[in-house]
C-alpha cells in the first residue's frame, strides 16, 4: 500500500476528513527533502503540498500525485487551507499536536475554519516500505564499512574527537549526508558513560573504546555500536578485566537478537537481553532501554523496553544495544540494527562482535 493510500484509510479509521503534516519527519516521505518548512494536507480525495519559493521548484520536480500550492505574501497558509476546506467539504482536521508547540496549535484553532483534532502519526511509520527498508540497508553499510575502518584508524595517543572526525569524514566518502546523531567515542573510564561524546581525552593503550554512531543516506538512518580494545598492552582481548563484561554484554545481545520475530511483544526482547545482565549480577550497570525503531528519525518507536506491548510486524526496523557501565572502570555496548522478517529476523550489519583490537588489519 503506498503512503497516500494507508493515509487516506487511516483518515476513514479516525473518522476525520483531512490531516495537516508539519513535522519535518512526517513530511520528508512527501516532499522527498527534509525541511521543516511548509505542510502536507491530505484529505480523502487529494493530496496538497504548500510550500513557499525556497524549495517549491525543487519539490515540484521530485513529487507526483501532489497538488502543489506556493506559500507568499498574498497566499498564506490559512488563505490556502482555507479555501481548500471549503472546496472539499472539509469538517474535521488532525494535526499533530505532538509535534507543534502549544501556541501553535491555538493559532491553527484560530485560522482554520474546521474543527481541529490532535492526533499522531508515529503508528504510521512503525512499519518500513519497501524503499524504507532499501535506503535504512544503504545507510547500515556505511556504517558497517566505517566502523571497520576506525577499528583500524585507532592509535594509542589519539584524542576521542580526532577519532570521531575521521569516522565521520569516511561515511561522508561513501554517500552519508551526515552522521545520524552526534557521534559518542567514550575511552577508558569515560566508557560507563552511555552517552558520552567525543572529548578531547587521549586514548591510551590497553583500554576499552566504545563508538556509537549512525550515517544518515537519502533521509533515513543507521545506528550502530561497537567496543574495541586499544592494541599496545595486552596480547590477547582475555587479558582485559572487562572481558567477562564484555562477553556478558554480547551474550545479551545475542539473546534479544534470537528472540526477535513477528508477535513477540517488544517488551520480551528487552527481558531477554535484561535476564542475561541481570544473572550476571549487572542488574544496576543496565540502565537504559535494550533497542529502539529507527529510520527518518534515529529514534522512533516501538522501543525494546520493559514497559513496551508493542508486538513485532515484518518490515520494522529497530536497535538491539545493551550495555553494562562501571562506573570509574568503563562500559561496554554492542549494537545492531535488526529487521523484522516474515519468519524471524536479519541483522544489518557484518562486522564482526568478538572483542577485537583497534589498528589491526
Amino acid at each position: 500500500m503506498s503512503l497516500l493510500a494507508a493515509l487516506k484509510t487511516w483518515l476513514k479509521t479516525q473518522k476525520l476528513d483531512a490531516v495537516l503534516i508539519s513535522s519535518r519527519q512526517n513530511k520528508q516521505p512527501h516532499l522527498g527533502i527534509s525541511t521543516a518548512s511548509g505542510y502536507v494536507l491530505v484529505t480523502r480525495q487529494h493530496a496538497h503540498i504548500l510550500m513557499d519559493s525556497r524549495y517549491y521548484t525543487d519539490i515540484a520536480g521530485r513529487v507526483q500525485g501532489y497538488q502543489l500550492h506556493l506559500l507568499d505574501a498574498a497566499h498564506s497558509v490559512a488563505s490556502i487551507i482555507n479555501l481548500l476546506i471549503k472546496e472539499e467539504g472539509l469538517r474535521n482536521i488532525g494535526f499533530e499536536g505532538d509535534q507543534v508547540t502549544w501556541k501553535t496549535g491555538n493559532q491553527l484553532r484560530e485560522i482554520l475554519c474546521a474543527d481541529l483534532h490532535s492526533i499522531t502519526l508515529d503508528d504510521l511509520r512503525k512499519v518500513k516500505t519497501a524503499d524504507e527498508i532499501h535506503k535504512i540497508k544503504a545507510a547500515c553499510q556505511i556504517a558497517d564499512q566505517a566502523c571497520e575502518h576506525i577499528r583500524q584508524f585507532i592509535q594509542p595517543g589519539m584524542r576521542e574527537r580526532e577519532v570521531a572526525a575521521e569516522l565521520e569524514w569516511f561515511m561522508k566518502q561513501l554517500g552519508a549526508e551526515k552522521p545520524s546523531f552526534d557521534t559518542i567515542v567514550a575511552s577508558g573510564e569515560r566508557g560507563a558513560l552511555p552517552h558520552g561524546k567525543a572529548s578531547e581525552k587521549v586514548i591510551e593503550s590497553g583500554e576499552l573504546v566504545t563508538l556509537d554512531f549512525g550515517a544518515q543516506h537519502q533521509g533515513y538512518c543507521s545506528d550502530m555500536t561497537r567496543t574495541f580494545l586499544v592494541s599496545g598492552k595486552y596480547s590477547q582481548p582475555q587479558q582485559h578485566p572487562l572481558f567477562d563484561i564484555y562477553q556478558t554484554v554480547l551474550q545479551a545481545q545475542l539473546a534479544a537478537i534470537a528472540a526477535i520475530r513477528p508477535g513477540v511483544p517488544c517488551h520480551a526482547i528487552d527481558h531477554a537481553a535484561r535476564n542475561v545482565i541481570d544473572a550476571a549480577g549487572h542488574a544496576h550497570h543496565f540502565g537504559h532501554n535494550t533497542g529502539h525503531a529507527i529510520g527518518i528519525e534515529v529514534h522512533e518507536n516501538p522501543r525494546f523496553s520493559p514497559t513496551d506491548t508493542t508486538l513485532l510486524e515484518p518490515g520494522m526496523l529497530l536497535t538491539v544495544e545493551p550495555g553494562i557501565y562501571l562506573p570509574n572502570e568503563g562500559g561496554v555496548r554492542i549494537e545492531d540494527v535488526i529487521l523484522v522478517t516474515e519468519t524471524g529476523c536479519e541483522v544489518l550489519y557484518t562486522m564482526p562482535k568478538t572483542l577485537l583490537f583497534t589498528g589491526v588489519e
